[in-house]
């Protein structure tokens, strides 16, 4: 039959230390009530400590109704106040203090047998409760140092997938291809274009010859060095330049216009046009019609 560890209740001062008021001071009701629980498990569970380890601590967490950096910081506080041992903590990831396991062996001190570890022991328990059968044993305590080397795997880990996700972000085949032209940007550094952007613009802009206007592009930005763009810039100056281009017709902008002058045509002696000089208007507008045709 396994002996029992824990108490039923325990024993809260009226008037608190100074180490408890300064946790109420610093973290209000909230860190009162966080090392209050905390009290309740280690006397509850174990009885004179509680093994504080990531899981622990988020369980503990979740029962009290905050986030896990809230109750760290409280924890934290608290053992550098002195309110548990630092070296136990430091070694075995532990909580306990001289207080809690003297108030504890007290309240024990009446039960016939009782299982101590004496690795984490900060009292002489043999003398505050002389009459009990105490037994060692080996309690599973983790050393800091297991813990280090599991958070050290954990980094390379994720050191290894922000690799892996950087090589998958990285600009499709800019390392298996050279890019088909290069625009000068503010920083001096050249912002690389490539065919799959090419055939992209070629898409959305039809009528552009997208290798002539990126060269135009290019010889802009290197005669203009004021008016280069930056990375973020750059791409909205490219679509912007090509779509103006599109508008314009693309690479053959339409031939301009030709203005004709006033036909000389004669008029007959009445003044009033003939059915001749009504046939040569006719053949000069459709003359007129016929070439802007050709030129659309």
């Amino acid at each position: 039959m396994a002996i029992k560890s824990g108490l039923d209740f325990f024993p809260l001062d009226v008037c608190l230390d100074k180490k408890f008021e300064l946790i109420e001071a610093e973290y209000g009701l909230t860190g009162f009530g966080v090392i209050v629980h905390l009290l309740q498990e280690i006397y509850g569970k174990e009885g004179y400590y509680i093994e504080w380890t990531e899981e622990v601590a988020l369980l503990f967490a979740r029962r009290c109704g905050l986030g896990g950096s809230v109750v760290s910081e409280i924890i934290e506080a608290s053992i550098r106040r002195g309110m548990f041992d630092k070296e136990i903590y430091d070694k075995y990831h532990v909580l306990t203090s001289r207080g809690i396991q003297k108030r504890y062996f007290e309240a024990v001190s009446r039960r016939k047998s009782l299982e101590v570890d004496y690795n984490i022991l900060l009292v002489e328990c043999a003398q505050i409760c002389p009459n009990v059968n105490i037994s060692s044993r080996n309690v599973n305590i983790f050393s800091k140092n297991a813990d280090i080397q599991k958070h050290s795997r954990v980094e390379e880990s994720r050191v290894e997938k922000s690799r892996v996700k950087e090589s998958i972000g990285a600009e499709p085949g800019a390392a298996s291809t050279p890019p088909v032209c290069q625009i000068i940007l503010n920083d001096k550094s050249l912002y690389p274009v490539f065919q799959a952007d090419v055939d992209k613009w070629a898409e959305l802009y039809p009528a552009v010859d997208i290798l002539a206007e990126l060269r135009k592009m290019a010889g802009w930005c290197d005669a203009n060095p004021s008016k280069r763009k930056t990375k973020g810039g750059v791409q909205r100056f490219i679509n912007g330049w090509l779509a103006k281009e599109q508008d314009r017709g693309g690479a053959g902008s339409a031939p301009p216009v030709r203005r004709y002058g006033k036909p000389d045509i004669p008029k007959g002696a009445s003044g009033e046009l003939g059915d001749a000089e009504l046939e040569a208007i006719r053949q000069v507008l459709a003359a007129g019609a016929d070439e802007r045709r050709d030129a659309l």
